[in-house]
């Protein structure tokens, strides 16, 4: 769920509802998405990074109102049947990475009563945190925690099934199956667009069609990349732990943030990532990954990976100045937009110009993985629910086991801030502190 501006002219008439290929057929096994064909690139890249059981995505709610746990479990089951992905087994077809869908099947959940000496915090940091397999779906499990009057449900799902963008359609259709489910309205319907449907259409005519018209693009833009990036702090070490450090920015900077984008008729995306070019990277060119959500409306209530990403080059001074800054920042929206407009599956791009899988994954100039996760547009399809999530912030983010030796991601909802993923043997915590520093102080600058 990043920078939300999707594949727009990828839609087309009529996506807008599932044809539920994939559920007439249990023993069919259907094509791979191109964003699940890019896990399988990583995998066979890294074996066990992607098809293991800390590749998960996570998200912790508090719950007001009062709860049955057996509507819960019946709402979940809903769920779970509404999205096929939750029910979809990834398996090889000689060297084609291949999906089956399974039948509706029962749901997870399990329910703890905490102690008087027992905190939500630490409970939740237990719960989120628990590995879980890719190959025993369904690829989703409820936790909910009760003490006294309060509970916290937490969501967790197998990224190869979700994204970030996912949970909040996780929670919003586990709010409305629980609401129909308790007042005996009919349950929720699974007449939502499948990601093994989503499969289908990115092979198709249109979508080929649109990959074929961008590829032009990507081929003169990446035409001459070598030697971009990141300088790591102990070049070609060799790899080690990943660690996480988290920072948060306070709400006076991202109001300010917010007000600058809108009088530059702009948006605080292109303004973060200004802060991060201007301030992280060497002068010249800079070519930077940036993860995107990688859907289109009539996928925005869908479950699945559908993340891409895109290659956005940026010339810039090297400048820390907020003079510099400003004057850079137009030349990052305009790449933006460009890039935007190019937005192509990522695994189309690398067939074109290989060289780029060995810049993403270099030890001396490292790639500067850049997301910014927003909340997704989805709503709840009830006024009147029976009950509300309310998102809570989870402190302690898990390194996610990507061959991506640097990746810096914002967050952007009720508790912005951020944090970075990164390889320990490449940089330390000390460089990552004066890191966010001077970040934080571009960013400052770049909008005061």
């Amino acid at each position: 769920m990043t920078e939300a501006t999707p594949r727009a002219t990828h839609d087309t008439p009529g996506a807008t509802h599932a044809t539920h290929r994939a559920a007439q057929d249990t023993h069919a096994t259907h094509r791979a998405t191109y964003a699940q064909e890019l896990l399988g690139l990583v995998e066979s890249l890294l074996p066990g990074t992607v098809l293991q059981p800390g590749f998960l995505v996570r998200a912790a709610y508090r719950v007001s109102g009062t709860v049955d746990e057996r509507v819960l479990r019946r709402a979940l089951d809903d769920v779970v049947a509404r999205h096929g992905a939750l029910r979809t087994l990834l398996l090889r077809d000689g060297g084609a990475l291949r999906q089956r869908v399974l039948p509706p099947m029962p749901s997870r959940l399990a329910v703890t009563r905490l102690g008087p000496g027992r905190s939500f915090d630490e409970w939740i940091a237990e719960v989120a945190l628990r590995p879980h397999p890719c190959d025993e779906p369904p690829l989703l499990w409820a936790d909910l925690g009760r003490k006294g009057d309060e509970a916290v449900l937490v969501l967790v799902a197998h990224h190869i099934a979700a994204d970030a963008w996912s949970q909040d359609v996780l929670a919003r259709d586990v709010v409305t199956a629980y609401s129909a489910r308790l007042r005996g309205d009919p349950p929720l319907s699974a007449d939502v667009m499948q990601y093994a449907d989503i499969a289908a259409e990115d092979h198709g005519d249109k979508w080929q069609a649109r990959i074929g018209q961008a590829l032009p693009y990507w081929r003169d833009r990446l035409t001459a990349v070598e030697g971009l990036g990141l300088p790591a702090e102990t070049p070609d070490a060799a790899p080690g732990p990943t660690a996480v450090h988290s920072f948060r920015i306070d709400s006076e900077l991202r109001d300010a943030v917010r007000l600058t984008a809108r009088h530059g008729r702009t948006t605080p995306f292109t303004l973060l990532l200004t802060a991060f070019v201007g301030a992280l990277l060497p002068p010249g060119d800079a070519l930077v990954p940036v993860i995107t959500a990688g859907r289109i409306p009539s996928e925005w209530d869908t479950v699945g990976f559908l993340l891409n990403v895109l290659q956005i080059q940026i010339e810039h001074s090297g400048a820390h100045d907020p003079e510099a800054l400003r004057e850079l920042c137009p030349r990052v929206d305009r790449r933006c937009r460009e890039a935007y407009a190019n937005d192509i599956p990522l695994i189309r791009v690398l067939e074109q110009s290989p060289q780029l899988l060995e810049l993403m994954t270099a030890r001396d100039l490292v790639a500067p993985v850049f997301q910014v996760i927003v909340r997704s547009p989805v709503r709840p399809a009830t006024r009147t629910p029976a009950l509300a999530l309310d998102r809570l912030t989870l402190d302690s983010q898990s390194a996610l086991p990507m061959p991506l030796p640097f990746f810096w991601t914002m967050r952007w909802d009720d508790e912005p801030g951020g944090y970075i993923t990164y390889d320990t043997h490449l940089f330390s915590t000390v460089w990552m502190e004066r890191a966010v520093a001077t970040y934080l102080d571009a960013l400052t600058g770049l909008v005061r």
